[in-house]
């Protein structure tokens, strides 16, 4: 089975919006676990000289603690929902077809892999969506060969991987007066999320994005909501001259990534350490604005991203209409099959491809019985 996403004929008054409201958090620690807390909120320290630094990716790394090549799926997420369904229930009078007050719940990974995937995707695009309740779950899962990639990188190709994570080592501390450490081994399995409640066009949404760390001049104890900061998300890119990058340009799938994951949380600054090798050398700001005249992505590419994204959504709750019990739905689009997305009905219990836990069910239907 399949359908079409006819994009040649889309006018302006197609293009879809986003609005969306920060409403939670969680943290993962080293040994990724949950807290309902804010734990692991950083704090950005920008440098005395963004134009003179001198970081050393590979600084202590053979004391890395990288993260497991363990797929966790929506686990986390379930979590923090399974804590606040008192905050996303619909008034009892119109739960008829739906109990949340939310049409799609996903990573903000999985939507991302919708919205830049005309552009950005060399992969197969794999997403598989459960329903539960009137609320479409929807996880995004690896191909083959990309799931075989990653879990045998190497240790150099680890190492590289991670040169990420060392950066934001260097650019954040636990406090807003204070400094980096890099006296403290890197912790790839250190995370902090936000929850995003959102609308695109007719669709809701709610999904959890990562976030490197925030500006604020104030340390927050308590909640983010409310709160005055901006988000900020930490790049590393090389330099001019390096590694193929000769005139200073982005590359467009670079932007992708960028723009897609950004536009989800309306971040509006990236910060991004120019390397040389493994030395990062300058820090540079980007607006989000900006990153178009630094590539080969313009408007319009980011106009047909919404579209197509808007469209997979349309087609995705049309298609959904079995219970999470009964099967589970699994779409599949390739940048060979251009315009066709490919869907199937999988066994309810199909373990490559279960996601949607059985403690979380019986979280909800217990909290429906106990409070309904």
């Amino acid at each position: 089975m399949s359908f079409k996403i006819d994009l040649k004929n889309f006018s302006e008054e197609m293009i879809p919006t986003l609005t969306a409201e920060l409403i939670g958090h969680f943290s993962i620690d080293g040994d990724m676990q949950y807290h309902a807390d804010l734990s692991q909120l950083k704090y950005y320290i920008p440098p005395s000289d963004p134009n003179n630094v001198d970081f050393d990716l590979n600084k202590n790394f053979i004391h890395t603690h990288y993260r497991p090549t363990l797929y966790v799926k929506l686990d986390n997420i379930l979590k923090w929902i399974s804590n606040n369904f008192h905050r996303l229930e619909k008034p009892l009078s119109v739960q008829e077809e739906r109990w949340l007050d939310i049409d799609f719940i996903a990573s903000r990974g999985a939507i991302k892999a919708m919205l830049s995937s005309p552009y950005k995707m060399r992969d197969e695009l794999i997403i598989c969506a459960s329903k539960y309740r009137g609320t479409i779950y929807l996880c995004e899962f690896y191909s083959d060969k990309r799931e075989y990639d990653y879990v045998n990188l190497s240790l150099s190709r680890r190492q590289v991987h991670s040169w990420g994570y060392k950066f934001e080592q260097y650019m954040v501390a636990d406090h807003p007066s204070g400094t980096p450490d890099l006296k403290r081994s890197l912790n790839e399995c250190e995370q902090f999320f936000c929850m995003f409640k959102a609308n695109f066009d007719n669709h809701s949404l709610l999904y959890a994005a990562e976030i490197d760390g925030i500006s604020s001049q104030q340390l927050i104890t308590d909640t983010l909501e409310g709160k005055t900061f901006e988000l900020i998300e930490l790049k590393t890119y090389p330099l001019p001259n390096e590694e193929g990058n000769i005139h200073g340009k982005i590359s467009s799938l670079r932007v992708m990534e960028w723009w897609s994951q950004s536009y989800l949380v309306h971040l509006n600054k990236i910060i991004c350490g120019l390397k040389d090798k493994n030395v990062v050398r300058m820090i540079k700001e980007y607006s989000i604005n900006d990153l178009s005249k630094l590539s080969e992505v313009n408007n319009f590419i980011l106009k047909f991203c919404k579209i197509f994204c808007k469209i997979f959504l349309d087609n995705i709750k049309r298609i959904v209409t079995k219970n999470y019990n009964e099967c589970i739905y699994k779409f599949c689009w390739t940048p060979f099959t251009e315009d066709v997305v490919n869907y199937s009905e999988e066994a309810a219990d199909n373990e490559k491809y279960f996601f949607l836990q059985s403690w979380f069910v019986d979280k909800a239907e217990e909290y429906k019985k106990r409070f309904q």
